[in-house]
């Protein structure tokens, strides 16, 4: 069976630093025929993390750090950053994987990670008023919505029709876009959804997540586009 690294935060408390990674994630990759592995955050360990892996998944999680990616970094009201090893270790996994070409699917943060790794810029604060996007309160329910999908791409491939809904959960959104990169899915507002690349065929980033709806025929499509990514990924030597 092939690995896929599933990337992790950290959580600092009384007991010392923890690994938080919502067992969704595992569940998820696990029913697309693949064997998940947690990537715990330790910068200068890349190479080693990607070693035996067949694809990685960015997960979701809290902000990246303004500063990261131009904008002012004095903190704002209701950002909670990432731990700053987890935002150095995937932006460095992710060039990687770019010039190895390893497969990646970033979700919800972690496609905001692509387009903040590569040079684009986020939306810090979403505007949200009918909270179509993020939750009402932490841990209710995700919000479900339709996404507008650019015919002829990646996304459109694996979208199973109009009538189709995805859960979001996030106050940002991707931005101006990092060189070369295209939005081929919007939500509600107009929000980017889903970012691809015509050289990068095996990476793509979605705003939504389909580990919590795991049984949806859009979510068995992406963990199965993810599956023949890790073969195929295999199969040229990887």
């Amino acid at each position: 069976m092939l690995h896929v690294g599933i990337t992790a935060d950290w959580e600092e408390g009384e007991g010392g630093r923890k690994l938080v990674l919502s067992r969704e994630y595992f569940e998820w990759v696990r029913s697309a025929g693949l064997l998940p592995v947690a990537l715990p955050a330790l910068p200068g360990s890349e190479a080693e993390a990607l070693a035996g892996l067949s694809a990685l998944v960015l997960s979701g999680g809290h902000d990246i750090a303004p500063s990261l990616y131009g904008a002012d970094p004095e903190p704002r009201p209701g950002e909670h950053y990432s731990h700053p090893d987890r935002t150095a270790f995937e932006f460095t996994l992710l060039w990687r994987c770019l010039k190895l070409g390893v497969p990646v699917l970033g979700i919800c943060l972690g496609c905001q990670t692509i387009n903040a790794a590569l040079g684009g810029d986020l939306v810090r604060h979403l505007e949200d008023p009918h909270l179509r996007h993020r939750r009402s309160a932490p841990g209710g329910p995700s919000p479900c919505h339709r996404l507008h999908v650019e015919p002829g791409t990646l996304v459109a491939s694996l979208y199973p029709g109009r009538d189709t809904r995805v859960h979001s959960s996030h106050h940002q959104a991707v931005g101006n876009l990092a060189a070369g990169w295209r939005i081929t899915a919007w939500g509600p507002d107009e929000v980017p959804e889903a970012i691809e690349h015509p050289a990068h065929p095996r990476v793509l980033g979605i705003q939504w997540h389909p580990e919590r709806t795991p049984r949806s025929p859009f979510s068995r499509n992406l963990g199965r586009w993810l599956r023949e990514q890790a073969e195929t990924y295999g199969a040229d030597g990887g």
